[in-house]
């Protein structure tokens, strides 16, 4: 088996993904997604994400933070480098999620195989936006609506990366 690194977040229609620390929505959709997505894979965050989650690890996912700090979280696997993170990913191969923040996003970026998006259909500021993508390199798989009340909530898409382009 290999690994692969799936990154996974929502965004609203300008690509804003977070304020605050925080999720500027609330979108049950997205979070049953996001759940029935990741449970049972190991995920991968920063530290400002994983304190947004209440300094506790998801449950039923294998959680790593990558962090700087020297510091030690029960039930998390922490690891302080990218050189360090990519010899666990050969080591322990497996789909990872990563599950945010940007910095993350945008230093795991080139090693990422796969994309799961969600776009609310909403214009929320926010002070996050989620890195540039290149989606020339990538195949749309999948995307699906989510609709309420007759109203477009949001869309989930599923990419893969473009082998013959790399």
């Amino acid at each position: 088996m290999m690994t692969e690194l799936n990154l996974i977040w929502a965004e609203d229609l300008n690509g804003w993904i977070g304020k605050n620390n925080t999720i500027p929505w609330h979108v049950s959709a997205d979070m049953k997604h996001f759940r029935k997505q990741t449970m049972g894979h190991p995920i991968i965050m920063g530290r400002k994400t994983f304190a947004s989650l209440g300094n506790k690890p998801l449950p039923k996912r294998k959680n790593i933070v990558i962090t700087s700090q020297k510091i030690n979280i029960p039930d998390v696997i922490v690891i302080h480098s990218l050189d360090e993170l990519k010899k666990y990913l050969m080591e322990y191969p497996a789909e990872y999620f990563v599950i945010g923040g940007a910095t993350i996003y945008q230093q795991l970026l080139p090693l990422a195989t796969k994309l799961t998006r969600t776009v609310i259909n909403a214009d929320i500021a926010g002070d996050t936006k989620m890195p540039t993508i290149d989606y020339d390199r990538w195949h749309l798989v999948d995307e699906n609506e989510h609709v309420e009340e007759g109203q477009v909530i949001c869309r989930f898409e599923k990419w893969h990366l473009n082998v013959e382009k790399d």
